[in-house]
């Protein structure tokens, strides 16, 4: 029953964590422009690859996340790759259309947004006070594949709906002020 328990708990608490987050709303962005496997794929393995560490660190060493330098880093890359698909640069649009350069961009805007992030603490606490590590980490990684999933298809049937060049404009908006929003937490509102 304990086993149980953890995998709900884990599943639950970094869904609820992730609804609504940065990560969710890049996705939904990035899978309503490129192949959505792609991006669900890349976006996993971002997901996961800074959780696992978050997740190890929680178990064996209880470290701190340097959150000031992974929010800079994080809020430049938004930035960067707004600005660029804004411009429209040819050259970047055919680039990030292959599917090597699809896959590459969404691990790493997803794993930049999630460095720092209060998933990161909700997944370092889950591992600190599990007794059953395991299913937490089983927990935690259903619950990534739930909410890239849903992401994912909320991104593809925006990106049936709404014109190519709506979403372009949008997501580089969007992109661009997830980056300042992630400036200013850091530095006016935390």
């Amino acid at each position: 029953m304990m086993v149980l328990s953890a995998l709900i708990r884990a599943f639950i608490l970094v869904s609820l964590a992730e609804f609504a987050d940065k990560t969710q709303i890049a996705t939904i962005m990035l899978a309503s422009k490129f192949r959505s496997k792609l991006v669900f794929i890349g976006g996993l393995i971002g997901f996961m690859l800074v959780n696992i560490i978050c997740f190890i660190t929680g178990v064996c060493i209880g470290f701190n996340i340097p959150v000031f330098w992974t929010k800079i880093f994080a809020s430049i890359l938004f930035i960067v790759f707004g600005l660029l698909s804004l411009k429209g640069d040819e050259k970047f649009s055919i680039n990030i259309s292959s599917g090597r350069s699809v896959f590459i961009t969404s691990l790493t805007l997803v794993a930049s947004m999630e460095l720092a992030d209060k998933t990161n603490l909700a997944v370092i606490a889950l591992s600190l006070e599990s007794m059953s590590p395991i299913s937490t980490f089983i927990g935690i990684f259903l619950s990534a594949i739930f909410m890239m999933a849903i992401s994912t298809f909320i991104g593809v049937k925006i990106g049936e709906l709404v014109k190519y060049y709506w979403i372009k404009i949008l997501s580089s908006i969007v992109f661009i002020i997830i980056g300042v929003y992630i400036l200013l937490e850091l530095f006016y509102l935390s």
